[in-house]
């Protein structure tokens, strides 16, 4: 019997469309697979990798485990991606394709590998890689670990654009936050479905954590902003992906290298309570970006504008010297008029002065401190999560020494667009999270009520992280920042001397090497053989035929 529309309970088709409003209805990824590839050409790659629970995360009623184990039952696939090689139209292909049934197809350390992969594969062998994304963002319970997946992932795409081989993006409904913000906004050709949400973060963000209306954040209103290229049919996709694939080439592929390890915590003490960390971290007394710019460089010479037409006074961009190296600095102000949410002018502010960097060959320094990026409907219109996506696909393969610092508040994805490089320093009463505390408690539990027991869990501090292996560098605050901001600038300096010296001798291709085994290897992943017992051999969307 034929499923009913949510929308408006007519009968759905084949396809999933309405045949009475023409709601396109979520689509699982077997069945996706089955409309797009040519009959019997999909072959599933990296099957059986799984994560394990980084944060020992749980919501109070159920870990994460049990979450992503009822998941697995529930859609009878290890996580929320599924990717292979396929035809579409007779054109080989690289198909990535999300499912928004698992864990609302959120992107953690599985999804990023698996797409970074698929990219790899891609490059390697040439084959234009197509994403069909449905997915509410990075994954909560994988805390930063799911947020640096974007990075991954961006950088992945970066390779490919680097070398000329096409990515094409699908955003069904809905596709949102850090897989918008991240490879989803790096397609050559970014496609949409009828009616898609297509938003930075979602109305129940909006409401309860920011306070703020939700936007239109619909695959219309991002056509009639030129942020997508089409608005597709579904029963038009395949003969459209078919045709882009058969059209496209790429050019060659390059290599990969290994990580560098952190550095241990370099003062050990006895730690404060999270939510103290959190509110120091906010303090407005608390030097932001632009001050600690002043205090720390010398010579400064700011560079205005995105060229686009607006100037965001969330971001500084300069030129000037640390000691006497010339350097280029791109610092986020906390206390701009936006209250430092990042526009979409910003960060194309901040890529201005990555080309200078890479151009002149000076090292790049960035002072991290957002509570997050703007998604007001202006910055949704603007392009914020392009802006994003783009920014970490630049850094990522920036031709330069890159050194980030977290100075205050490292807000999402906001912040980790200036957070990607070859160094990752933290103030010891800075915080960085793949969401804030508040919005996680309006997401998890429907109220903000619950925001100071979450960021205990998000494990968002700065000794929390270089535990995780994602911060490099802790730099002490005895006092804290606001007490003895002087104090803060001069370790800040002396941290960045240290830094820029050691690597001053990188060679380019070095660099890139390091930093791109750094992002591959952000969480370990396992092969998950024992799970061929329970369900029977074959590829998921075999078993679901089955089924």
């Amino acid at each position: 019997m034929a499923e009913p529309c949510p929308k408006c309970a007519a009968t759905l088709d084949q396809l999933l469309i309405c045949t009475g409003c023409g709601f396109h209805a979520p689509v699982p990824a077997t069945q996706r697979i089955e409309q797009l590839a040519d009959r019997g050409s999909f072959h599933e790659a990296d099957r059986h990798l799984w994560s394990g629970n980084p944060l020992h995360f749980s919501d109070g009623v159920s870990s994460y485990e049990k979450q992503v184990a009822e998941a697995q039952a529930e859609t009878r696939l290890l996580d929320a991606v599924v990717t292979g090689r396929a035809r579409v139209l007779g054109a080989r292909v690289i198909l990535v394709v999300f499912d928004f049934r698992f864990l609302g197809g959120s992107m953690g350390s599985v999804v990023g590998e698996k797409v970074a992969r698929a990219f790899d594969a891609a490059r390697r062998e040439r084959l234009p890689a197509i994403v069909v994304c449905s997915s509410g963002g990075a994954r909560i319970q994988e805390g930063m670990v799911a947020l640096f997946q974007m990075a991954k992932t961006a950088l992945a795409a970066a390779r490919l654009r680097e070398l000329g081989v096409p990515l094409i993006t699908v955003l069904a409904d809905p596709t949102m936050g850090g897989v918008l913000a991240s490879f989803a906004g790096l397609g050559d050709v970014i496609l949409a479905e009828p009616h898609a949400r297509v938003a930075f973060v979602g109305p129940r963000v909006h409401t309860t954590a920011i306070g703020d209306s939700a936007p239109p954040g619909t695959a219309e209103f991002a056509f009639a902003h030129g942020l997508i290229d089409a608005v597709v049919e579904r029963d038009r996709l395949r003969p459209v992906l078919g045709s882009l694939a058969g059209a496209l080439r790429s050019r060659e592929a390059g290599a990969q290298g290994k990580r560098e390890s952190p550095e241990p915590h370099s003062h050990a003490k006895t730690r404060r309570d999270v939510w103290e960390t959190v509110e120091l971290a906010r303090h407005p007394d608390r030097p932001s970006g632009r001050a600690l710019a002043h205090a720390v460089f010398s010579d400064i010479f700011e560079i205005r504008g995105d060229r686009q037409g607006d100037d965001d006074d969330s971001v500084m961009a300069a030129i000037g010297r640390l000691g006497a190296r010339p350097v280029v600095v791109v610092a986020q102000d906390r206390h701009s008029l936006g209250m430092g949410r990042t526009r979409a002018s910003g960060y194309r502010k901040a890529q201005r002065a990555y080309s200078l960097a890479e151009r002149f060959s000076l090292p790049l320094i960035t002072l991290v401190d957002t509570p997050g990026a703007s998604t007001d409907t202006d910055a949704e219109a603007a392009g914020i999560t392009g802006a994003i996506a783009e920014s970490l696909a630049r850094l990522a393969r920036l031709r330069t020494p890159v050194i980030n610092v977290v100075v205050g508040e490292g807000g999402s994805g906001g912040a980790l667009a200036l957070s990607v490089g070859d160094r990752l320093l933290m103030h010891e009463n800075a915080i960085f999270s793949v969401i804030g505390p508040e919005a996680a408690s309006a997401i998890l539990y429907h109220d903000a009520e619950h925001a100071h027991e979450l960021a205990t869990r998000l494990k968002l501090t700065a000794t929390d992280l270089v535990e995780l292996r994602l911060v490099d560098r802790i730099l002490p605050e005895q006092p804290a920042g606001h007490e003895a901001p002087d104090l803060m600038a001069t370790v800040l300096r002396q941290a960045l001397l240290d830094e820029v010296g050691r690597l001053a001798g990188s060679s380019v291709k070095a660099l890139l090497k390091r930093r791109e085994a750094k992002f591959r290897h952000v969480h370990e992943l396992r092969g998950r053989l024992r799970m061929l017992i329970r369900y029977p051999p074959g590829p998921p969307h075999a078993r679901a035929a089955r089924a």
